[in-house]
Formats: C-alpha cells, sequence, structure tokens
C-alpha cells in the first residue's frame, strides 16, 4: 500500500511539475508572483517521508500525504489576492505578511508548514488589519498549519518547530498594546464587529517561537480581532507557549481543543470581551488552563478542563491579576492535583472584580484543599457556591457502575467504564463524561439487560470532540453486532398528553411541566451495538428520548448497530443536529406522541430494518437537512413512512436515494393512514426513485400533491 500512495503522489508531483515548468516556459519552476512582493520558490523533489501512526486524529494521511507533494515558498509580504490549493505543500521562510486590503484563501486540506529558524529567521504568518483570511476546512479535509520537520518526519511531535498564526483587527481597545512579537503591527478600534475572515477546520501544530523575553508567538494569537471574524473546529497542539492566546477584541470561538502546551492553554489579556464556546483543554504540561489578565470578562460557556499531574502550576482557571472578571457557563473542571505548585482549579493572583464574575452550571472535581485558591479565593468560592446549578463532582471508586447514580459523578477517559444492569442517574443528579471516554453495557438480556436512564430533572453532559467522541458499547469494543447492550435513555420535564410511561420500565415517565427543559448535553457521541428486546413491543433503542425539551442540547450523534430503532422521540421538544443512523433493525429515526422538534442534518443508510424515519402519533416535526438512501434489503416501509392517521411532518432541504427492491414495495415516501395534509409540507427535497415507488400507500396521492405544490422540489 506505501508503493501505491508513494506512486499516486510521485505522478502527481510529476503533473505540478510540467503545470509550473509550462508557466515558466522551461523547466525552472520559480514563480514571481506580480504585483505582490511575496517570493514563491517552487520545488519539484520529493521526500521520501515516514509512516507512522498519527499522534492528532488530523495528523494521518493529510500530513503524510503532504510530504509527497511539490513545495512552493511563501515569503515576505501577500499584498495581492492568492490561493493556496492542496495540491502543494506551501512553506514558510520566516515572516509572511498578509497586508492589509488582501485575501489569503486557503482550500480545504492544506499543509502549510513553516521552516526552521529563530529570530529574525522564524518562520510564522501575520494576517494585518483590514486584511481577510479565509481558511475554510471541513471535517474530512482540515488545513493544517505545522512545521517541515513534522511534514518530512511525522512521528516529531515537539514543540517550537515553527512560530504560530497571527491575526491583527480593527477591534481593540486602549488596553490594547503593539504585538510585542513585532511592534510594527498593531490593532486599532475603529470597528468592534470587524471580520478578519474564517478559521473552520484548521489544526495548528508544533508551534511556539520565543522571540525575546515576554515575547513569545504563540499556536494561535488574535490581537483587536472583531465579532465579524468566523472561529470555529480549532485544534491547537504542541505550542512552546500559550496555545491560543487573545488580546483584546470581540471575537467569538466555537469547538476548541487544546493540549501539549508549555505556558498557558487558553490565555486571555487586555479587555477581551467575545464569548468561547466548547473549550476542550488537557493540560499535561505546562500552566493555566485559562489564564485572564488586563480588565477582562469573557464567557466561557461550554467547556471541559483536566489538569494534568505534571502540569506546573495555575490551576484549570486562572485570575492573574486585579481587576478580572469572568462568566463561566455549563463547564466541568477536572483537577487531579499533584502539580509542581500546588495551585487549585480555580487559582488566582490578585483582587478579582467579584462584580463580573458569575458560574452557572460548573462542576468542579478536586482534592478538597485545591477547590479555589490564591488571592480571591475565599471570594471566588462564594460566588461558585451562590451561583445556579454549580456542584463540586467525585469519580467513581469502582469503574463498575449499577444500580442509582446520585450527586454529581463524572466519568474520565483513563478507564473503561461498565454498566452492569440497570444504572439510573436519579432526578437532581448529574453525570458528566470526559471527552474520549468508553462506557460499555455488560452482556445480558430481561431484568439483566445493561442499559442507563437519565431520569426527568437529572441531567447527563457527555461532551465529546470530532477527535475524542464520548463512546456508548458493548463489552467487546471491536463488535459490529446489534443487540449486545441495551441503550441510552433520557426522560424530560417536557412530555405531553400522549406521552405514557417509558414502554420498556413504566416506573419511568416524563411529565409535561417544561417544554424548554434541559436534560444536558450530548455532543460527539456514539452509541454502537445497541438495542434488547425486553418484551413484545417493549424495545431498548440506541437512543430514546421521551418527553425531553428543547434546552437540552444533542449534537453530533452517531448511533450503528442497534437491533431496534437507531433513535426513537415521544413527544419533547428537544432538537438534534449532525446524526448518522446505519445498521438497525427497526427503524432508524422513529418520532411518536406529538414530538415537535427540529432535526438538522440527518444522514441515514437502510442497509437492514425498516423506515428510515417513521412517524406515529399526531406529530408534526421538522426535518431541515436529510439524505436518506434505502437498501435493497430494508424490509419496507420506505424513506419517510407516515405510520397512522393524523401525522405531519415539514421536510426541507432533504434527498432520499431510493433504490427498491424492498421485501415489501413500499415508495420513498410511504403512507399507512390519512396524513394531516394542512400540517405536511417539501421544500427543497430531491426523491430519486423508480417511477412506481416515489409515493405509495393511503395518503400517496395527497402526499404527492403537497410534495409538487412545494418549491425547489425535484422527482429524479
Amino acid at each position: 500500500m506505501f508503493k501505491e500512495r508513494k506512486m499516486t503522489n510521485l505522478k502527481n508531483i510529476a503533473l505540478s511539475a510540467a503545470v509550473i515548468a509550462a508557466m515558466t516556459g522551461c523547466g525552472d519552476t520559480t514563480v514571481n508572483q506580480t504585483p505582490s512582493s511575496v517570493t514563491i520558490t517552487g520545488d519539484t523533489t520529493t521526500t521520501t517521508g515516514t509512516l507512522s501512526e498519527p499522534v492528532t486524529a488530523a495528523s494521518d494521511s493529510t500530513i503524510d500525504d503532504a510530504a509527497f507533494l511539490p513545495k512552493q515558498t511563501l515569503s515576505g509580504e501577500i499584498d495581492t489576492d492568492m490561493t493556496l490549493n492542496k495540491e502543494t505543500l506551501w512553506t514558510l521562510d520566516g515572516l509572511v505578511v498578509v497586508k492589509t486590503g488582501v485575501t489569503l484563501t486557503i482550500e480545504a486540506g492544506t499543509v502549510v508548514a513553516g521552516l526552521d529558524g529563530t529570530g529574525d529567521a522564524t518562520s510564522y504568518m501575520i494576517v494585518d488589519k483590514g486584511a481577510t483570511i479565509i481558511a475554510d476546512g471541513t471535517k474530512d479535509d482540515p488545513i493544517i498549519f505545522t512545521s517541515l520537520q513534522r511534514v518530512e518526519n511525522p512521528t516529531s511531535i515537539e514543540v517550537g518547530q515553527w512560530g504560530g498564526l497571527t491575526i491583527i483587527g480593527h477591534a481593540g481597545n486602549d488596553q490594547v498594546n503593539p504585538y510585542e512579537v513585532n511592534t510594527a503591527f498593531e490593532a486599532d478600534a475603529t470597528n468592534l464587529s470587524d471580520s478578519s475572515g474564517i478559521l473552520r477546520n484548521v489544526y495548528i501544530l508544533n508551534s511556539g517561537i520565543t522571540m525575546a523575553e515576554d515575547k513569545e508567538i504563540n499556536g494561535l494569537s488574535f490581537i483587536g480581532v472583531g465579532s465579524g471574524t468566523v472561529v470555529e473546529d480549532i485544534i491547537v497542539d504542541y505550542s512552546d507557549d500559550d496555545g491560543v492566546e487573545i488580546w483584546g477584541g470581540t471575537v467569538n470561538l466555537t469547538n476548541v481543543t487544546i493540549s501539549h502546551c508549555t505556558d498557558d492553554y487558553f490565555d486571555i489579556d487586555d479587555g477581551y470581551t467575545g464569548t468561547v464556546k466548547n473549550l476542550v483543554i488537557n493540560t499535561t504540561t505546562g500552566n493555566a488552563g485559562i489564564e485572564m489578565s488586563g480588565v477582562t470578562a469573557a464567557t466561557f460557556d461550554g467547556f471541559t478542563i483536566t489538569t494534568g499531574a505534571t502540569q506546573a502550576k495555575e490551576g484549570a482557571i486562572y485570575f492573574k491579576k486585579d481587576g478580572i472578571g469572568g462568566h463561566f457557563k455549563n463547564g466541568t473542571i477536572i483537577h487531579n492535583g499533584g502539580q509542581v505548585t500546588a495551585d487549585g482549579a480555580i487559582h488566582s493572583a490578585g483582587i478579582a472584580s467579584i462584580e463580573n464574575v458569575s458560574f452557572e452550571n460548573v462542576a468542579i472535581t478536586a482534592p478538597a484543599s485545591l477547590l479555589f485558591t490564591g488571592d480571591s479565593s475565599d471570594a471566588l468560592e462564594t460566588k461558585f457556591n451562590s451561583g445556579t446549578d454549580n456542584v463540586i463532582c467525585s469519580i467513581p471508586t469502582s469503574a463498575t457502575l449499577s444500580g442509582d447514580l446520585t450527586g454529581c459523578t463524572v466519568l474520565t477517559a483513563d478507564k473503561t467504564w461498565e454498566l452492569d444492569g440497570l444504572v439510573v442517574v436519579t432526578s437532581g443528579a448529574e453525570l458528566r463524561i470526559q471527552e474520549g471516554t468508553t462506557i460499555v453495557g455488560l452482556p445480558g438480556t430481561g431484568d439483566a439487560t445493561s442499559y442507563m436512564i437519565v431520569d426527568k430533572g437529572a441531567q447527563i453532559y457527555a461532551l465529546g470532540t470530532e477527535a475524542n467522541p464520548i463512546t456508548f458499547t458493548s463489552q467487546d469494543t471491536s463488535a459490529q453486532e446489534v443487540g449486545l447492550w441495551g441503550g441510552l435513555t433520557i426522560i424530560g420535564h417536557a412530555g405531553n398528553d400522549q406521552v405514557n410511561p417509558y414502554e420498556v420500565n413504566t416506573a419511568f415517565e416524563a411529565d409535561a411541566t417544561d417544554l424548554a427543559d434541559n436534560s444536558g448535553i450530548l455532543r460527539h457521541v456514539k452509541i454502537l451495538n445497541s438495542g434488547i428486546t425486553m418484551a413484545e413491543d417493549k424495545e431498548i433503542n440506541g437512543l430514546s428520548l421521551i418527553g425531553v425539551g428543547s434546552g437540552t442540547i444533542v449534537e453530533d450523534i452517531t448511533v450503528d448497530y442497534s437491533d431496534d430503532d437507531g433513535i426513537e422521540i415521544w413527544g419533547g421538544t428537544v432538537n438534534l443536529t449532525n446524526v448518522t443512523i446505519t445498521n438497525c433493525t427497526d427503524d432508524y429515526f422513529d418520532i411518536d406522541d406529538g414530538y415537535a422538534g427540529t432535526v438538522k442534518n440527518l444522514l441515514i443508510n437502510t442497509t437492514t430494518g425498516n423506515a428510515g424515519i417513521e412517524m406515529s402519533g399526531v406529530t408534526a416535526a421538522t426535518f431541515d437537512g436529510f439524505t436518506i438512501t434505502t437498501g435493497a434489503t430494508q424490509a419496507k416501509e420506505g424513506g419517510i413512512y407516515f405510520k397512522k392517521d393524523g401525522i405531519g411532518g415539514h421536510f426541507l432541504n432533504g434527498t432520499i436515494i431510493h433504490n427498491g427492491g424492498q421485501v415489501t414495495a413500499d415508495g420513498a415516501v410511504h403512507s399507512a393512514g390519512t396524513a394531516d395534509i394542512a400540517n405536511v409540507s417539501f421544500e427543497n427535497v430531491t426523491l430519486t426513485s423508480p417511477d412506481t415507488l416515489y409515493f405509495t400507500g393511503d395518503s400517496a396521492v395527497a402526499l404527492e400533491g403537497v410534495f409538487t405544490s412545494g418549491t425547489g422540489n425535484v422527482k429524479n
């Protein structure tokens, strides 16, 4: 396989060299871009590279393949619009500046690698104020900034192999000074909503150079960057200073993972006032998880910070100086203690601005003496205790869970947790699960079935990441079989008069006291090998949601191999986003009893089982963005199934590829009973199907009429 891949890349290199030679009219591959003053030097030599196990989730094929690409080197100023494509390995030689008024576009899957050097020879990039960077990667093709050393030797994962990426904007304030590394660059304060572009699905690896004392290049630096800038799905790994540092500005960040830094992991200064959502930090080395200085009061909404025993000091959250505030919501701190300096989970040096501090739904696990330390420890602890839903948690001493979970329980990724029979997170209790954790159900059927119920009034916070999802599966974690354990069931306060007690265990029942009820967060969660039939019509699905409210977050969910439905929802208002379901023996996505939420970005492949989407009860949910592919081995009920009388539904921006050949020849949209046509709509939906299998069943004519009269619908 190595030889085959190498030969493929050599062909690409040869082609690229030929194209460049044709551009210049000869074999010289130097490209002089006019009127830009950036120097771009081509290199068609091949680099052998070393195949090895990846050390981060996206460093495997992307970095490995980059070693075989033709190289072009950037240096100096980019003063005309430019695109970096993924067919080239782009190297930075010294400081590269994207000048004011210029747009630098980087294609998904592109690798940008800094050359070796320190001092004035350090390779790093500055996007100056008024310039724009469009680095819009994807989950499968992230954009990677790293070192040439790392590309040529993927096992070289050390910090400090190149500088980093710095963005400067128009959203500064009077606290923000010129960029400490290079004072020729300075933010201004002319536009708080300024846009410096897009960073999405970007990895920054092996970065961090100290130019002089207190003048360090971080992995990713923002100086006065405005809220119009999009920063999402960022990984910083191995930085020889901070992972991310922000001076002033209003930029918001979402889905940020930081690890292996030698100083702070997320550092904010000088009046930064943005919001950071879904931040995951593991401090195996270095100092604070979050450090704050300057007159600053940013918001962190959704975070997991795990401190390691080899961390030096400053805990998980560090109020560094006088006058610092901060707002912390929906977070978990796992503070293991044992640091070189025994600072607490929340540490302070100076008098915090307590009136600008808040904690809401924050859980801390730490030794009793290391919860709050430092100059403002008492005031911060008081603020924590007076906040809403804050709690001190514990980690179970046994890896086998059974019976009731009370209080606040934290499951960590350093061990595999076992469910032995029914495990119930009881009303008022919390279960918090660290990213990368695996929970397995022990074998058993009937009363010995292993499954989990999160009861109404309880909460589960399972905040995985793309690189480190949380996995619920069977004891045989390598299995690809249905029915090896039960599943995960959540019950809430957002039911209605259609919702009955949980069919599997009638001791558990939703009520209808709060349609916006919050049962917690499921994010980047995989549920595998699930589904147990307890009795006739009493099946545990992969994921069951009963009367769950719209305050609950359910995002990036995979259900694979379920011996009943993949997901079933009875009533409730919970919304789901980015859901993938495969290999079920009954329905893939089943809604009942007046479920009224919205499902976005649903992907279903019905290789076995029945309906892609089944609907029953007086129900009219919304599906916005879906792809349903039915297989010839599917039994019946097509892509979307209106199961009984009185069912509606709204379908937008979707595709059904209905291959036919099912055991029962039901259509792409099938119905049994009289649909509630007044509550049915189709918009921008494409059906691909044999001619006789677009719409079948009792309401076929009426449903096809709605489809035909809708906007942007197509039958292929």
